[in-house]
């Protein structure tokens, strides 16, 4: 995720009253009572096709890690 992307999520989960690490914490408590991504992905654009197969991501240990992160 670039500046610019961090920047507007970080608007719209201010205007829905969520910091960054609130979001990431309801989406992983989500997708572990839901067994998956708690929406669906179906028929990803190219963008998403292409992030998919990237090797431009960042891994993490485990959710904590995950929320330190994105606290930085």
């Amino acid at each position: 995720m670039d500046e610019q992307e961090k920047a507007a999520l970080e608007k719209v989960l201010k205007n829905v009253g969520l910091t960054p690490a609130e979001a990431f914490r309801i989406f992983a408590k989500k997708s572990i009572e839901v067994g998956g991504i708690p929406f669906e992905v179906s028929q990803p654009n190219q963008r998403l096709k292409k992030a998919i197969n990237s090797q431009d991501y960042v891994k993490f240990d485990d959710a904590e890690d995950g929320l330190k992160w994105l606290n930085e």
